[in-house]
């Protein structure tokens, strides 16, 4: 929500809050195995969503489908063995590939596949972070742009029909598995009936209503 973003948020290499409010969910959330998945990667470093936790020693996969980026990708992280990179197209069929039942962390910031991707996802991530149009503020329920991205409505929706309630809008949504929901006593509602509480209109293009 925007308080917790508010009070959370912060950059390291993210671009909106993403690093210290994930930070603050991986603090609270017990048992994990420390392993993070970027689709969508870039070059590994630049806006990242799970460099910082790499930093911090996880283990992580960066999945790029530009195979310029990927190599950057590749080279930027030569050093650590606890990262691998793969140059490869992800889409809501092949995504299982990259993410299993070990993965506590997903980003998936595709420019357009992200809604398709979450839902052909069958692993359960603790934390998911997706990017969303949030050009399209959060009363249009149904919508997809020309590139099929979700809105702030349908993948809120989605996420909650597949066990996860929404912790904050970022520009994407980052989403947590439900059964950590009493370790985040500031959430309130569902996000959708409330969205004021959560979107944040900064992002919605002038003139769409």
């Amino acid at each position: 929500m925007l308080t917790f973003l508010e009070k959370y948020g912060g950059n390291v290499h993210s671009q909106n809050g993403e690093d210290l409010a994930i930070q603050e969910c991986v603090r609270r959330i017990p048992d994990l195995n420390r392993v993070c998945v970027e689709v969508g990667s870039n070059d590994g470093m630049w806006l990242s969503n799970t460099r910082h936790l790499i930093e911090q020693g996880w283990t992580g996969l960066f999945v790029e489908a530009d195979y310029s980026l990927y190599f950057k990708c590749k080279s930027n992280w030569a050093h650590n063995p606890r990262v691998r990179s793969q140059c490869s197209r992800v889409d809501g069929k092949n995504i299982n590939a990259f993410v299993d039942d070990s993965c506590d962390l997903a980003s998936f910031d595709t420019d357009g596949a992200d809604y398709r991707i979450f839902q052909g996802l069958k692993a359960k991530p603790k934390i998911v972070i997706i990017e969303i149009d949030s050009s399209i503020p959060p009363q249009i329920k149904s919508y997809f742009n020309k590139d099929g991205a979700g809105t702030y409505h349908n993948t809120v929706e989605l996420g909650i029909s597949k066990g996860y309630f929404l912790l904050c809008h970022t520009g994407n949504l980052i989403m947590v598995a439900s059964e950590y929901r009493e370790l985040f006593p500031e959430i309130e509602g569902d996000g959708l009936s409330n969205s004021h509480l959560y979107f944040n209109n900064a992002w919605v293009m002038e003139g769409v209503t």
